[in-house]
């Protein structure tokens, strides 16, 4: 009896050992898969031994982001909304309260005074004075998935759809066990581990007047790197540039940063502070960053480039 289970043993020890030697040793291979998200190109890659994980990452994530981006993220009136619209805005006003109200998802009524900067109309000044009454942040209240604020206000939370889209990419990572991949969301970007489990991942960074050009590469692993700029929807008129990051106090686009890009450890959050360097002055900026200690590049208007960040980290 004995040696029958001996027997038993060895020959599964037999089969098993090789099969695990196999699977131990097999190489990460990649795996692409890209879409058309949020308004803009999405795009990401995987590295894991085995193409079922694969495919059924690769699944759940497109039809995680179709369902994200069927919200109506812009023009949210009173009422009840989509629970996830209210774990975005939940967030949002976080930063907007530390950020002095740089970031305002109740900016909406301007920026659909402006036409969103689909064509080049600029509003009167009194129009835009008379909106201002309605942009404020502290008056959006919820209580479970209804919203309560002034009748006249409406909410655009745009500049944290994507940041929440990339948090529930980070999510899906964790729950499929895939420890090395990125996704790129229109230049907003999460990476998970090291690519391909050894080397950090090279991020380059945009030149704000340069479409093919960086100023600049970040090595990064385990985070989000997200870079709001004034060249991603804009128009021109007399020479001027007007673009689509509003100064929530002046209701006029922005001045004084033309681009700013932040690492961070969570997604919307991440998303919103990049979005309210944008609209601040560069003093401002500089000022929040090194109070708050956040990882930043800040690019001024002369092109000077503010690094706030672990000098190993850029090259």
């Amino acid at each position: 009896m004995r040696e029958r289970k001996f027997l038993f043993i060895f020959l599964c020890f037999s089969f098993l050992f090789p099969l695990l030697f196999i699977l131990f040793f097999i190489t990460l291979k990649e795996f692409t898969f890209e879409g058309f998200y949020f308004d803009t190109y999405v795009s990401g890659k995987i590295y894991v031994k085995n193409p079922i994980i694969a495919k059924n990452f690769i699944k759940d994530i497109k039809r995680e982001f179709e369902r994200i981006n069927s919200l109506e993220i812009m023009g949210i009136k009173n009422g009840v909304v989509d629970t996830t619209i209210v774990t975005i805005l939940k967030e949002a006003l976080f930063v907007s309260k530390n950020t002095n109200g740089y970031f305002d998802p109740s900016v909406d009524p301007i920026l659909k005074k402006w036409n969103y900067f689909k064509e080049p109309r600029i509003p009167y000044k009194e129009e835009i004075k008379a909106l201002l009454s309605f942009v404020d942040y502290k008056k959006i209240k919820f209580k479970k998935d209804t919203l309560f604020m002034p009748e006249e206000f409406s909410i655009n939370i745009g500049g944290a759809a994507k940041g929440y889209a990339l948090n529930r990419a980070k999510s899906l990572f964790n729950k499929y066990g895939i420890s090395s991949g990125l996704v790129n969301a229109g230049g907003d970007i999460l990476v998970v581990g090291k690519k391909r489990g050894k080397k950090d991942w090279r991020i380059g960074i945009r030149h704000p007047r340069d479409y093919n050009g960086i100023i600049g590469v970040l090595k990064v692993s385990d985070c989000f790197v997200f870079t709001s700029g004034d060249y991603e929807r804009y128009f021109m008129k007399e020479g001027k540039r007007y673009h689509h990051i509003v100064n929530p106090y002046s209701g006029y686009p922005s001045l004084g940063i033309i681009g700013a890009t932040v690492i961070a450890k969570e997604g919307i959050k991440g998303d919103c502070i990049a979005t309210a360097l944008m609209a601040m002055e560069i003093e401002k900026a500089i000022e929040f960053v090194k109070k708050n200690k956040i990882e930043a590049i800040l690019v001024d208007t002369a092109m000077n480039i503010h690094k706030f960040i672990d000098i190993k980290k850029y090259e």
